[in-house]
């Protein structure tokens, strides 16, 4: 890995994508059976719970928080992917995390409730407003998530301070970033279209969920999370290492 410090927005997402490039085979392994879990309590929702959506949500966020936590540290910390184990666990940092994701999905329900109430849903140009807000909220607690899973101090006020200051190039990653994800669904839909007009449509969905859910998402997710943990480790400085997990 080359040295962090020197790291911007944009070549933190490149490193991302080639740190996950590089760690394929260990992200499958742990993102997979997380992905699985979140479509059988999907699944059991549908069939089995009934209104059971909060659930539902607060499950998914303890997943994904499982396996978030273990990648930030995968990601920064050497001795993490040198240790032996599945490495998955479930604990006070796993909990934390979720939380910070609910307060998020808490925040962003109450701007959207006063977005509505003051006219924005009539007023369309009043969305540009709307999804700022939501940048501002979301932007600063970027960087508490990897300060919960490598067990940092949390200070907003430092981390605000920081997307201030890259704020554009931060938007302009995002934005490529955001394009490149359509890219790759569109890159497996296309051939796909060959079933359907060999009139399959059956197979190209199912084909089309395996690829999408098993394959495309676990890598947007890891990369998502090492460009967050890259880029919150040369910005903000806080990550504590020992002589064993000093970066290569």
């Amino acid at each position: 890995m080359e040295a962090l410090s020197t790291l911007r927005p944009a070549a933190a997402l490149l490193e991302a994508f080639r740190f996950v490039l590089a760690h394929r085979y260990a992200c499958l392994i742990r993102a997979v059976p997380v992905i699985m879990m979140a479509g059988l309590i999907a699944w059991a929702e549908t069939n089995i719970l009934a209104d059971a959506k909060y659930f539902r949500l607060v499950m998914n966020d303890i997943l994904y928080a499982i396996f978030a936590v273990y990648w930030h540290r995968y990601t920064l910390l050497p001795s993490e992917r040198a240790a032996r184990g599945f490495g998955l666990g479930f604990g006070l940092r796993e909990i934390k995390y979720a939380g910070a994701m609910v307060g998020f999905a808490i925040v962003t329900y109450l701007l959207a409730r006063i977005y509505t109430a003051s006219g924005g849903g009539e007023a369309r140009a009043s969305l540009l407003l709307f999804i700022a807000l939501l940048l501002l909220c979301y932007l600063p607690l970027m960087f508490i998530f990897p300060a919960i899973a490598l067990d940092q101090p949390i200070r907003p006020l430092r981390f605000a301070q920081v997307v201030i200051d890259m704020f554009l190039p931060l938007l302009g990653v995002l934005l490529l970033g955001l394009v490149a994800v359509v890219g790759l669904y569109c890159l497996i839909y296309l051939p796909l279209l060959l079933l359907v007009l060999m009139q399959r449509p059956a197979a190209a969905g199912l084909l089309f969920y395996l690829l999408s859910s098993y394959l495309i998402l676990p890598f947007v997710l890891a990369v998502s999370i090492s460009f967050v943990s890259l880029l919150y480790r040369q910005a903000v400085g806080r990550v504590q290492v020992t002589a064993t997990d000093a970066p290569a």
